[in-house]
C-alpha cells in the first residue's frame, strides 16, 4: 500500500487533483480561490464578535471575553472541514462515475486526494486563527504548532470513516440520508458548542466511548490553553479506523465500476 502511494506518477495525479478541487471549488467566482481565506477568517470573526458577547458569562472557567469564542472556533473549524470530508468521501465514486467506469487506474488517487485537500483546508483554518489570536491579545505559545499533527491524525481517522462510506454508498444508496443524520447526532454528541463540564456525570462518561470528542478536546485545550492532551489516543484511534477502513475498501472495491 504504502509503496503503491509513494510511486511518483501517483503521487503526481493526486496532488494535480487536489490542485483541481481548489480550483473548482470556487470557479466562476469573482475573488476565485481567495475564498479559501475569506470563508475562515469571516467565520472566525463572526465566532469572536457575536459570541463573546452572548456566552462568555455563562460558561465555568472562562475569564477573558473572547474565551468562549475561541474555545467555539477551535473545535467547530476542525468540524466543519471533518463533515465536509465525509460527504466527499461517501460520494466519490457516484459523483466520479464517468471516469471509474472508462478509465483504468488507482481509484485510491480519488480518495487521496480528499484527505489532502482537507488537510490543507485545515491548515488554512488554523493558521488564520492564530493570526486572530495574536490579534485579540492571546499569548502566542509554540505548543501551537501541535495542532498541525492533530489534523493530520483526524484527517487519517477521517480517511479510515471515508474509506468505508465511499465503497458503501455504492451498495446502498440510502446511505447519503442515514450518513446525514448520523452525523448530525455526533455534533451535539461532541463538546463543540457547550463544554464537558455542563453535562451530567453519566453523560461525561460514555465521551470516552466518542472518538472524534479526543480530537474535539486536542484543539480545544491546545488553542485555549497551550495543554497537549490525548496524543497517544488520537494516533491509536486514527490507525486503528484507518486499517480497518483499508481492509473494508480492498475487499469491495473491485465491485464498484460494475455498480455505478
Amino acid at each position: 500500500m504504502v509503496r503503491k502511494l509513494m510511486n511518483s506518477g501517483t503521487l503526481y495525479m493526486i496532488w494535480d487533483m487536489v490542485k483541481r478541487d481548489f480550483r473548482n471549488k470556487y470557479a466562476g467566482s469573482v475573488f476565485g480561490l481567495l475564498w479559501n481565506l475569506i470563508l475562515p477568517i469571516a467565520y472566525i470573526l463572526i465566532y469572536t464578535t457575536v459570541f463573546s458577547q452572548i456566552m462568555a458569562a455563562k460558561l465555568p472557567g472562562m475569564t477573558n471575553t473572547f474565551d468562549y469564542s475561541v474555545y467555539l472556533s477551535s473545535g467547530i473549524l476542525a468540524w466543519t472541514i471533518f463533515n465536509a470530508t465525509l460527504i466527499k468521501f461517501q460520494n466519490v465514486f457516484v459523483d466520479n462515475a464517468n471516469i471509474v467506469k472508462k478509465i483504468y487506474f488507482p481509484k485510491t488517487i480519488l480518495v487521496f486526494s480528499i484527505t489532502v485537500s482537507s488537510i490543507i483546508e485545515l491548515i488554512i483554518n488554523y493558521s488564520l486563527l492564530l493570526l486572530v489570536l495574536v490579534g485579540i491579545g492571546y499569548d502566542l505559545h509554540l505548543n501551537y504548532i501541535v495542532v498541525f499533527l492533530i489534523i493530520l491524525l483526524q484527517q487519517v481517522f477521517c480517511t479510515g470513516i471515508g474509506l468505508i462510506l465511499s465503497v458503501f454508498n455504492v451498495h446502498f444508496r440510502d446511505l447519503n440520508q442515514i450518513t446525514s443524520i448520523l452525523i448530525q447526532v455526533w455534533f451535539w454528541l461532541t463538546p463543540i458548542v457547550y463544554v464537558l463540564d455542563i453535562l451530567p456525570d453519566g453523560l461525561k462518561k460514555t465521551m470516552s466511548f466518542n472518538p472524534l470528542y479526543y480530537f474535539i478536546e486536542s484543539y480545544q485545550s491546545l488553542v485555549l490553553r497551550g495543554h497537549i492532551v490525548n496524543i497517544m489516543a488520537m494516533l491509536l484511534i486514527s490507525l486503528i479506523t484507518f486499517l480497518f477502513g483499508w481492509i473494508v475498501y480492498k475487499r469491495m472495491i473491485n465491485e464498484i465500476s460494475d455498480l455505478i
